[in-house]
């Protein structure tokens, strides 16, 4: 009886969230080595050809760019250790942008040659239409607008708890007689036809996916809920970040609670930009750290009344996600904050690995093509799933129509 209700909600979740869950894998398997694509893709606008000379300060560089394209505010400078990598330049949004209705948009980047201060060609972002459309689907089915948005996140949130559910009950209902041989586990019989080869195949790869399921639909509800959200920052022992407000405010404002209290942090004053004697200081600075000598990529930060922060990753980092970060005093030079992710308590690296745990990029290189191996059975098990039952349907119907003609005639 129990085994029987597990069986009717399994293939009754499979024909109907199914659908999604195949839509959700196939994007996701689409998304899993997307940064490496978009710049094999773009790199002729990313990449330049090494010089003996030496790569330029933030200051030089601030200045060609300037004067390559007057009246645009530079933000961010993204350095690479890689010596044919150029410079991202990212300029502050548009007052008049918006960005998804949450505020003012991101800001347009550039792409400069670090030896020469030279602006590569306008980024065409070959392939980042794309990429932004299968993001779309894959997280809310590209139900874009006020609110429909919302909806979709909702919907994929929705199936995502419920592919948990069918993981689970998968193993329930195949669970073997010989638990101990890994054989009946792990091994597909290529010879079997019909509903056999169907089952067989729908059972085997569930079992060779199965954790990497519920790492990704754990970890994927993330972005779905905010009160599952709220309860991994609850479990990992850690304040949620104020990320709206955050992402809201104006460049340069202090956060509403900093401001009802009255006080500045070291290096506050909206009035006063960054120079750039004190950016190059900084960078100086940041270089004389003993992390720099292992530099894999490194994000220059500066906003007005703001510290320059310097968020980093080193080259043995655990994932592209486990960023260090250092803020510098724009009025001095001087070293006010330098976060480790290694000095990170249990919880905080945790939730710092939430997305390389979703996309399987916390393992490494094999994790993230055994992921997407996993992303591309969703349409596997939904097709299966489909055709089963409805072979099921079909027999039953089959079945119903030879009992009629005998029922009929006994009547007669």
């Amino acid at each position: 009886m129990f085994r029987n209700i597990w069986f009717q909600a399994h293939w009754l979740i499979g024909i109907t969230a199914g659908i999604v869950l195949a839509i959700v894998g196939l994007t996701g398997a689409m998304l899993a080595f997307e940064t490496p694509l978009q710049q094999w893709l773009n790199r002729d606008t990313r990449t330049v050809a090494i010089s003996s000379a030496a790569v330029m300060t933030p200051s030089g560089l601030l200045e060609a760019v300037a004067q390559q394209v007057p009246g645009k505010r530079v933000t961010t400078l993204q350095f690479s250790s890689d010596p044919t990598a150029a410079v991202r330049v990212g300029f502050a949004p548009d007052a008049n942008a918006r960005g998804g209705g949450r505020g003012p948009g991101r800001g347009e980047s550039r792409y400069v040659n670090p030896y020469t201060g030279a602006l590569l060609e306008a980024d065409a972002a070959r392939g980042q239409a794309f990429f932004r459309a299968t993001r779309s689907l894959h997280r809310w089915l590209t139900l874009d607008g006020y609110g429909k948005q919302e909806l979709g996140r909702k919907i994929v949130g929705a199936c995502t708890a419920l592919c948990i559910v069918l993981t689970l009950s998968g193993l329930y209902l195949r669970w073997p007689r010989r638990i101990g041989s890994w054989r009946v586990w792990l091994t597909f019989n290529p010879r079997l036809k019909g509903r056999a080869f169907l089952w067989h195949l729908h059972a085997v790869l569930g079992t060779w996916v199965l954790i990497g399921f519920l790492l990704m639909s754990l970890t994927g509800l993330y972005w779905s809920y905010n009160w599952y959200r709220d309860g991994l920052y609850a479990l990992a022992g850690i304040e949620r970040p104020a990320g709206r407000e955050q992402a809201n405010r104006p460049a340069g404002a202090a956060p509403r609670a900093e401001r009802a209290r009255g006080g500045e942090r070291p290096g506050d004053s909206p009035d006063e930009a960054v120079q750039p004697a004190i950016l190059d200081a900084a960078w100086t600075s940041f270089k004389t750290l003993p992390e720099a000598a292992q530099l894999k990529t490194a994000t220059l930060t500066f906003e007005p009344g703001r510290p320059i922060e310097v968020r980093y990753l080193r080259t043995d980092s655990r994932h592209d996600r486990a960023n260090n970060v250092a803020q510098i005093d724009p009025r001095t030079g001087a070293l006010l904050k330098h976060e480790r992710y290694e000095d990170k308590r249990t919880g905080e690296k945790f939730m710092a690995s939430i997305f390389p745990l979703h996309s399987g990029s916390f393992f490494g290189l094999p994790g993230s093509v055994l992921y997407m191996i996993a992303s591309l059975g969703m349409p596997v098990f939904a097709v299966t799933g489909w055709m089963m039952y409805l072979d099921r349907r079909r027999k039953k119907r089959a079945s119903a129509t030879r009992r009629e003609p005998s029922a009929g005639w006994n009547t007669l």
